[in-house]
């Protein structure tokens, strides 16, 4: 069909170009604040209440009455929070260990190095060296891997076939007890992180996100770059400085970890207390950052 003309009065047209855009952008706003809602929903849900009386100690944790699933919090001896779910008619099983770093405690001269740091944690560990031998023991077992850094936090967790949990367990915290930080995969996973950055540019959330950055207040850490690409981590040091940010704050004390099994809790305890107790404490202080983001 022939397409008709539209007629726009003189003058009219630049209003209505100014009126798309401003649509655009509150639009692009609402998609955002859905997200970071969302965010902390995950985040604050369910509500846990921490009791600590000595090494280890119980916890109350507030769940619906048609929960059926038993919980218990425990402390092991290196000051890792542990919360344990039991669900006797799961099929899969997972578990997620939460760091309290980020992205706001990037050097300045390696923007982004949070973020390699939780990709380069991937690459292998002293128990189990095989490049990929942790995402492949998942995949060959029903399950997967992920994880994402944050401004103040840095997540990793993953889900598996419930007949393998231990083992995956076992893998899983290697990350946090002798990971691989060699040059090896330094290469290779800064190339991976500037992948992640380039396929940003073109996502309206993450522009829209790169421009309340750039905006803030300049002298706060929300101002930096906080992906990481090439031009912020193909440089010289970064191996280095990688490994003083992974000693300086992956500690026992400022992580927290879920696991989730069909076992019952006197068995996921001990899978706890026998696997995660060799992450070192290194008794450190959680980075503390005053919101002034804006003026």
């Amino acid at each position: 069909p022939t397409a008709s003309r539209i007629h726009t009065p003189k003058g009219k047209l630049p209003a209505l170009k100014s009126f798309c855009t401003w649509k655009v952008i509150t639009m692009s706003v609402v998609i955002a604040l859905f997200c970071i809602c969302a965010l902390i929903t995950a985040i604050v849900v369910p509500v846990i209440y921490f009791k600590q009386e000595g090494i280890e100690s119980q916890g109350e944790v507030i769940k619906p009455p048609l929960d059926s699933r038993e919980y218990k919090v425990i402390v092991l001896r290196n000051d890792l929070r542990v919360l344990l779910v039991s669900d006797n008619e799961t099929e899969d099983s997972a578990a997620a260990m939460d760091v309290a770093v980020g992205s706001f405690s990037n050097p300045s001269d390696y923007e982004g190095l949070a973020h390699f740091c939780e990709h380069m944690l991937f690459y292998g560990s002293k128990k189990y060296p095989d490049e990929g031998a942790y995402n492949e023991f998942l995949t060959s077992h029903g399950g997967y891997d992920n994880a994402y850094t944050s401004t103040l936090n840095t997540n990793y967790h993953f889900k598996v076939n419930s007949d393998y949990l231990r083992e995956g367990l076992d893998r899983f915290a290697q990350f946090f007890i002798s990971p691989i930080l060699t040059q090896d995969g330094v290469s290779r996973e800064v190339n991976a992180v500037d992948a992640e950055h380039q396929k940003n540019l073109e996502n309206d959330a993450w522009r829209l996100w790169q421009l309340l950055k750039h905006v803030s207040n300049p002298d706060y850490p929300f101002h930096m770059f906080s992906t990481g690409s090439l031009e912020t981590l193909d440089k010289p040091g970064v191996l280095s400085e990688l490994q003083t940010f992974y000693r300086s704050y992956y500690s026992a004390n400022q992580m927290q970890l879920v696991i989730y099994g069909r076992e019952d809790i006197d068995t996921l305890n001990s899978y706890a207390e026998d696997i995660f107790s060799d992450i070192e404490n290194k008794k450190i202080s959680r980075p503390m950052f005053q919101n002034t983001s804006f003026p």
